[in-house]
This record gives structure tokens, sequence and C-alpha cells, in this order.
């Protein structure tokens, strides 16, 4: 099977919108946690504001997140006294609403012209009709996706103001920030619903999703440390820690001892290699991880990468780029791989 034409630009094209997902996200929650919460728990809490008396399950797909995952951050909201359980009506098992401290936390959270956060930044850093043109194609991916029921969320946040105070802001500003909080909602439900897809198809080759982000990224930049893979994939230094030695357990990867107390130097094996070279055939190449992308035209796929491209650089991370490069490179050696010899499992 020859690969198809548009497969770099949607690989391009995923990777530069998750790590503006990301590093968006990533400053968020550092602002957010001063407050004592975390920003997936301050996105419950939108929720069961925009969505009085809102259920466990709607929760969930609106936040695009697993049942556990909801169940464990409303029950320590619950323990924070930020939300409380409802008499449910209809056939609801029960309800969720927010205390008065809830409410509070809401508002305490509104970020101010004062704050210096990364959706201010952007401002500067397109024309409208890039943004206009970006938000139209991250609808129809969004359409594609069945996650219609995103508009509706995203109207009301914008039109409830729960995100930002604008008092400080002009017309103009206001109107093109609720323009990126709508384009930032519509890339967080692309990034993570093409994420809970890939997911799902690493089953087969025992790999976790961020044990396959990490291969890549030690691929990319051998002889990388734990902690700059911490600062690379968006992941604490603890959960990295677990990471790689799960790698190491399954010889995927390999340490190397530097003189540096506690530091190692981590390499990608050739089990390691392989096994990228195998999802790539498996899942990338015949785009079923991305099978959300495919009514997309080179065209568009090149005009949105060039606006991803320009969000990307205003986060100053210059190793993002450098990473994609490498990994584009890598991936234009796998695609030229014999399709009569497909890499043998592992």
């Amino acid at each position: 099977m020859a690969i198809n034409n548009n497969f770099l630009e949607i690989h391009r094209f995923y990777n530069l919108s998750r790590y503006l997902f990301l590093n968006i996200d990533w400053e968020y929650n550092n602002f957010v946690k001063n407050t004592g919460i975390s920003l997936p728990q301050l996105r419950v809490l939108w929720i069961i504001k925009i969505y009085p008396e809102v259920s466990l399950g709607e929760i969930a797909k609106v936040g695009c997140w697993s049942p556990p995952t909801v169940t464990k951050m409303v029950q320590s909201l619950i323990a924070k006294k930020l939300v409380i359980r409802l008499e449910p009506t209809g056939k609801k098992l029960f309800a969720l609403g927010l205390t008065r401290n809830g409410e509070t936390a809401i508002k305490i959270n509104r970020l101010t012209k004062a704050d210096d956060f990364v959706l201010f930044r952007l401002l500067g850093t397109f024309i409208p009709d890039e943004l206009n043109s970006a938000i139209e194609i991250f609808e129809r991916i969004t359409s594609n996706s069945n996650n219609d029921f995103l508009f509706d969320y995203i109207n009301k946040m914008n039109k409830m103001e729960l995100k930002i105070d604008y008092h400080e802001f002009t017309e103009l500003e206001k109107s093109n920030l609720q323009k990126l909080i709508q384009f930032y909602n519509l890339l967080r439900a692309f990034v993570l619903t093409t994420e809970k897809k890939h997911r799902s198809l690493l089953v087969p080759l025992n790999l976790t999703y961020p044990q396959l982000r990490s291969l890549w990224i030690i691929n990319a930049f051998p002889g990388i440390t734990s902690i700059k893979i911490s600062r690379l994939a968006y992941l604490s230094p603890s959960t990295v820690n677990v990471i790689v030695k799960n790698l190491s357990n399954k010889s995927l990867i390999t340490k190397e001892k530097s003189k540096l107390k506690n530091s190692l130097f981590l390499y990608i094996t050739d089990a390691g290699k392989t096994l990228l070279v195998k999802d790539f055939h498996d899942n990338q190449k015949s785009l079923l991880a991305y099978s959300n992308l495919t009514f997309l035209t080179i065209a568009e796929l090149k005009s949105l990468n060039l606006f991803m491209t320009k969000l990307n650089a205003s986060s100053k991370k210059n190793y993002v780029q450098e990473y994609i490069a490498k990994t584009i490179k890598e991936i234009e050696k796998m695609a030229l791989q014999n399709d009569e010899e497909p890499p043998a499992d592992n």
C-alpha cells in the first residue's frame, strides 16, 4: 500500500496540535493549582455550572474523559465541598450541583488582563482570518468525530464568561479572545479524541500511549535524560520515571549511567525501534489513528500547519519544533520502507 499523500501533513498537524494543547494546558494548570484545585477539576466545575443537575456520564462526554476519571475528580470536589449531590430528576441515578465555594472557585480562577497567560500572548501572533479559517476546519473535524455537542458547551462558556474577566479588555480583544477559547476547546477535543483512538490501537502492542510518546522522544534525542523527557512530554518527573522503568523492563530502551549523580542517559533499542515501525505501519500509515482527518485536503492541511507552527512558535520552546522535525524525518524513512517487508512482531 502506497503511503497516503496527506499522511506526512496529517502527522505534522497532529503533533503541532498536540504540543500547542499541552503547552496551553500546562501553563493553565500551573495558574489554577495555586487555588487548591487542578485544571481538570476546574473544568468539571465549569460543566456543572453550564449544565445544572448534570450527571457523571454527561460530564465525561463533555470533558472527553473516561467515567472512572470523572468519578475520581467528582469525589475529590465533593470532599473539598465544592460540589454536592442533588436529588435527581427523571431517570438519572443522581445529579450534581455547585456549592457556594464551588461558585467562588470558578470566580477566582477567571483570568484577568494582568495575568501573563498564553492565550493573551497568542493574540498578536495571527490575523483574524487565519483564526477563523482554523476554527472552521476544527469545527468540521469535531463534527466528523461525532462531537457536535461541544458547540453548545463552548458557546455557553463564552456567553457566561467563565474563563476570563473581560473588564479591562477592548471589545475587539474580547471578541478575539472568545474565538481563541473556541479554538482552544476544539483543539483540546481533537487531540484527546485522537489520543483515545490511538491508545486503543496500542493494546495489541502491549504499549501505553505515554510509553509510545516517550519512545518517540528517546528515538529523536538519543542520550536524553528523564528530566528532559518530562519537559518535552509535559509529564511529571515521577510519571516519566515509571514510564522509563517499564520501557526498560520491556527491553525497549537501555540506560547509561552518567557522571552526574542519579542521572541516566536513555537510548532506544532495536526492539524499541521495531515497535515504533510496527505502530507506524499498523496504526498510522493506514490512517487508523487519524481517521477523523482523512477528509481534509492537502491544501487545508498545509494551511493549518503554517498556522499551528506560528502559534507554537510563541511558546519559545525550540526543542518542540526540533522534536517534530526529527520525527517527521523518521516517518519519511519508515514511509519509504518496502511494503512487501512489514516489520516483525516483538
